[in-house]
């Protein structure tokens, strides 16, 4: 029985072992759909369309909106007018004067005043609009609306002394529009202009949207009836004052060919129904901000949550050990059920989840996961060369084949010297230039570095980011590491160098490379399992090598070496930085900066020793030692550094790092 137990406990771990690295690489590869309408844009399309779709066919029919009326200037209100555009200005005067005895609430002008007409009745207008009893806004477009500067000269002249917004109707790549825009910034100012809705319901002591909104269109009632209420303009005098007492009121043109846009609609009702006036677009908007309503959706958080369970979802149909007629049946019927889900919840929640990101995400987990498993065995052979040839340098790749031995899960306790780099200000370079530049510049760096490390003998322990790890004497022995690692920083030194001259030359500001190396005995070997393993070192000494790397900014340096790897190298010249207590520590490591045979005969190095030695022994005349060392050399961070310690009133040669 025991013995049975410990059987099936033994197959449970094996499949374990095979199962989590498989879900972590399948589930990131299948969250790599969430990036898609980003890449493809027309991915994105697609996703708005079904969402487009859902609320066309299954959104909750709304009352007729009792607070809005439009007034339409219709091709039968220009067969009234003697010319066609603009439209008529005493039509107009004439139409805000029976409003106003109508007692409306406020009105709003989906009009733009670009352009002189007829004297006497542009003056009527004007006159009309500023001694309108209740508020009145006015439509206004910039110059980046295609308004000539006669146009604005004209529509800033026209329009002075009105409460005006923006006539903006934000179209999304596929035409459609489905936000509410909370206006621009003025050019002199960062106050906004607001848009005509957010305008209106601004001057009616509402608080006007400060961010772009989702525009939550009200669906109608029923297909005889509109969502708002629409007047023919020429018609308004006719009706009764009740339909317009107390209603905010919008005149606006509804003209086969001018000002229509795509709505949301579009996608279940066709192109002709779906394609609305722009009034009408802005009175569902002031609708919205009426009620205050909101589009409920998932955000990016529920999005990504979505996407993950798909891509989960996948993955284990396609862990599923059945035939694969069945797990092609599982898979459909998945596939299905969640567009299913979907569409059922719409209705109820008014949530549109994501449809096509999550289904490639589970279409990827699911292929992907079959994949993996299927070519398992083959990547399993050759994983020791392809792994082992991106780390260590060719020679000790043989020595490693030669001796499988050394590739069993495994540590010693061995002297080995390591050195941690990492670009200056690689952050801030990754939100200044785009990914395609990032990745090749990256790319090349790192290329550089890893070619120098491995023809130091170097093995090469892990790369992040732009950070790249390395140590010397393991696997294999190297009795004159120490030396191998101070030589090879310097060489990485005066590559670091050089590509920040290269790059500027193709003006990109690249921070220099700092380098840290630091001796001792660590903790060497193969962490892991069966399937992954990590060639590494851990220990205190590890973490040194590291601090020494950071505190290269503190000090002004670039390279900073532990003396006790400094002294493995007595044909290399070095300049005491020195005895540094890191965070963390109670106790100095004497640090030194290794420097170039020409830079060692220097006289400012010269100084600079002669600085030191006075700082070392308290002696006053250490602060106008440094300030030599900079009148000679100004770009020499270490002498600022001990200078303004110095200044400061630190004394001595210890110096005790606040910061990693």
């Amino acid at each position: 029985m025991s013995s049975g137990k410990t059987c099936y406990s033994a197959v449970m771990q094996a499949k374990l072992r095979n199962i989590i690295p498989i879900f972590i690489i399948v589930l990131v590869a299948s969250l790599s759909a969430g990036l898609l309408p980003r890449i493809l844009p027309a991915v994105q399309v697609l996703e708005n369309w079904l969402v487009d779709f859902r609320f066309g066919i299954l959104a909750k029919p709304m009352v007729q909106d009792d607070r809005i009326v439009i007034a339409t200037i219709t091709e039968e209100t220009l067969a009234t007018m003697r010319y066609r555009s603009p439209v008529d200005r005493g039509f107009l005067a004439q139409l805000l004067k029976t409003l106003g005895t109508y007692g409306v609430r406020a009105v709003g002008i989906d009009i733009l005043f670009d352009q002189r007409t007829e004297p006497l009745k542009d003056e009527a207008l004007r006159k009309a609009i500023l001694e309108f009893p209740a508020p009145v806004i006015v439509a206004q477009a910039d110059r980046e609306d295609n308004l000539t500067d006669q146009q604005l000269a004209f529509q800033a002249q026209f329009t002075n002394g009105m409460n005006l917004g923006l006539a903006i109707l934000p179209v999304s790549p596929d035409g459609v529009v489905r936000q509410i825009s909370a206006g621009r910034k003025n050019d002199s100012s960062s106050k906004i202009r607001l848009t005509l809705p957010g305008a209106i319901a601004r001057s009616l002591g509402l608080i006007a949207p400060a961010r772009d909104l989702q525009l939550a269109y009200r669906p109608p009632p029923n297909l005889e009836t509109t969502a708002i209420r629409k007047v023919p303009a020429q018609l308004v005098s006719k009706w009764p004052k009740e339909w317009f007492s107390g209603k905010i009121v919008l005149i606006g043109a509804d003209l086969p060919m001018i000002d229509r846009h795509r709505t949301p609609f579009a996608a279940a009702l066709g192109t002709d129904a779906g394609t609305i006036p722009g009034v009408v677009i802005h009175a569902h908007a002031l609708a919205q901000l009426l009620d205050g309503r909101k589009v409920n959706n998932l955000g990016l958080f529920g999005t990504a949550t979505v996407i993950i369970i798909l891509a989960v979802l996948g993955l284990l149909v396609a862990a599923f050990d059945i035939s694969l007629l069945i797990k092609g049946t599982v898979f459909a019927a998945g596939l299905i059920g969640f567009w299913i889900i979907a569409f059922a919840v719409y209705p109820y929640s008014g949530v549109a989840l994501p449809l096509l990101t999550p289904s490639l995400a589970f279409v990827g987990g699911c292929g992907g996961g079959m994949a993996f498993l299927g070519r398992r065995d083959r990547q399993q052979k050759k994983w020791i060369r392809q792994a082992f040839s991106r780390y260590l340098s060719p020679a000790v790749v043989d020595q490693l084949i030669s001796d499988p031995s050394k590739l069993e899960v495994g540590g010693e306790r061995r002297e080995v010297t390591y050195l941690f780099t990492d670009l200056a200000s690689f952050t801030a370079l990754t939100e200044r230039i785009e990914p395609r530049v990032l990745v090749s510049l990256l790319n090349e760096y790192i290329d550089g570095m890893c070619a120098i490390a491995f023809n130091h003998g170097a093995t090469l322990d892990k790369i992040v980011g732009d950070a790249v790890v390395m140590f010397f004497n393991a696997p294999v022995d190297q009795p004159d590491h120490k030396h191998r690692a101070a030589a090879c920083a310097l060489d990485l030194d005066a590559f670091g160098q050089s590509f920040v001259e290269r790059k500027a030359a193709q003006g990109l500001k690249v921070g220099v490379t700092r380098i840290g190396i630091h001796s001792g005995v660590a903790i060497i070997g193969n962490f892991g399992g069966e399937t992954f393993f990590d060639y590494t070192g851990a220990g205190d000494m590890v973490n040194t090598a590291a601090r020494l790397e950071s505190v290269n900014k503190h000090l002004g340096t670039r390279v900073c070496m532990s003396l006790l790897t400094a002294a493995g190298c007595p044909d290399l010249s070095f300049r005491p930085v020195g005895a540094l207590v890191l965070k963390g520590k109670t106790e100095g490591i004497e640090v030194v900066e290794p420097i170039c045979v020409v830079k060692a005969a220097s006289q400012s190095t010269a100084l600079y020793r002669s600085a030191y030695e006075a700082m070392a022994r308290n002696d006053d005349n250490a602060t106008e030692l440094f300030q030599q060392v900079l009148d000679i050399d100004a770009d020499d961070g270490l002498a600022a550094f001990h200078l303004r310690r110095l200044q400061s009133g630190e004394k001595g040669a210890t110096i005790k790092m606040g910061e990693k």
